[in-house]
């Protein structure tokens, strides 16, 4: 199966528009991605490109600052849970263990490779501290809160569709949990190295396998690296296509809840590329899933569409990459975690006749908590 057939590329735009069969057949397409493997990439979301691009270089600006002046923006987690951590600061496998006893995120729990800036919600109501601002470069601040003002939005767009899928009775449903969201903006700067490298030890990731917490992760990364894998041990691990102009989108724990396990939150991680392996393949938005190309002919080895075709290439690249020389470059991508307010009570949606709740309601903030400590204590144990 290609990684692509795995997590499709969804052309949103129709989600802008007053066709209301348009709408909804995009929303069932985001519904069914939910349903299938809980990642889907979304291009057509109205994001504008100087947006992106203003906060990108202020991210890598700021990562090439020194350690000293990084190192001024750690605050201690009970009274900050935001700012810089260094590399080695967190072990992102340790919230999902937090969780369950996954056999694989307890084998490996070395910390991450990775170094991060994190910036949470500005209104006084979320319930957080004021906001720390590096200032170099002296538009970083500027730039974020644009940044996180613009994919606040489009994440309640997402929202908006995951209603109109769930047939709820209004697709402003979820509203009323985000009034005054927690949500976070999370830059991360993945420094060049390589799996063969003496620097990583055995098992040691740039992102260890684990699972997101809140509600959506709205992902922007500069290149490939990122896997997936349906929740099972042994995992089976999918690339997940790198498409330039698009953003990933994937569930979060608290959202697998509230849909009562109809909706999945899927383990990922992120890799370091091997020596022998190359990091040039990937594919741009010519493999669009749109309703018009949503179904193929499964009796035929001629591709029917589009997303087909794109598939069917990006095999194809990345079987040739393989031969080629990898390139160690540096990586950087920047998360926002959208959550909810932190004192919603999050109760399973159910829809279905004689459905039954798998899960007691939860306070979404003492929930979001318990798996962050959980990954920063233990790193600080290594």
């Amino acid at each position: 199966m290609s990684e692509q057939a795995v997590v499709p590329i969804i052309d949103i735009s129709p989600l802008f528009g007053s066709d209301a069969e348009k709408r909804l057949a995009t929303a069932n397409l985001i519904g069914k991605a939910c349903a299938d493997i809980g990642f889907f990439i979304i291009v057509g979301h109205q994001v504008d490109p100087s947006i992106v691009e203003n906060a990108w270089t202020s991210t890598r600006q700021f990562f090439d600052n020194s350690l000293d002046y990084k190192m001024e923006f750690v605050k201690p987690q009970h009274e900050y849970p935001f700012g810089y951590s260094p590399i080695g600061g967190e072990v992102l496998s340790a919230g999902k263990a937090a969780e369950n006893a996954n056999a694989e995120t307890k084998s490996v729990n070395h910390p991450d490779l990775k170094e991060m800036f994190s910036l949470g919600p500005k209104d006084p109501k979320a319930g957080f501290p004021e906001r720390l601002f590096p200032n170099q470069p002296a538009e970083f601040a500027q730039h974020y809160e644009v940044y996180y003002e613009t994919l606040a939005t489009l994440a309640r767009e997402i929202l908006k569709a995951f209603a109109l899928t769930l047939q709820l009775e209004d697709e402003n449903f979820f509203e009323q949990f985000v009034d005054h969201h927690a949500s976070a903006l999370r830059a991360i700067h993945y420094p060049a190295i390589t799996a063969d490298s003496d620097a990583v030890l055995p098992g040691q990731l740039r992102a260890s396998a684990h699972t997101d917490y809140g509600t959506i992760t709205i992902l922007k990364s500069d290149g490939p690296g990122l896997q997936v894998s349906k929740d099972k041990f042994p995992p089976t691990w999918y690339d997940v296509p790198h498409v330039a102009d698009g953003f990933v989108i994937n569930l979060g724990d608290l959202m697998r809840r509230w849909t009562n396990e109809k909706w999945l939150s899927t383990l990922h991680r992120v890799v370091i590329p091997s020596s022998e392996v190359s990091a040039a393949w990937g594919i741009t938005n010519s493999g669009l899933l749109t309703e018009a190309t949503a179904s193929t002919n499964e009796n035929s080895n001629t591709p029917t569409s589009e997303a087909e075709a794109a598939a069917l290439n990006f095999d194809a690249a990345r079987k040739l990459a393989h031969n080629e020389v990898m390139s160690t470059k540096r990586r950087q991508s920047m998360a926002f975690f959208h959550n909810l307010n932190r004192d919603a009570v999050v109760s399973c949606i159910l829809r279905e006749e004689g459905e039954v709740a798998k899960h007691e309601p939860i306070v979404a903030g003492d929930f979001l908590m318990q798996k962050h400590l959980a990954s920063v204590q233990a790193a600080a144990s290594k």
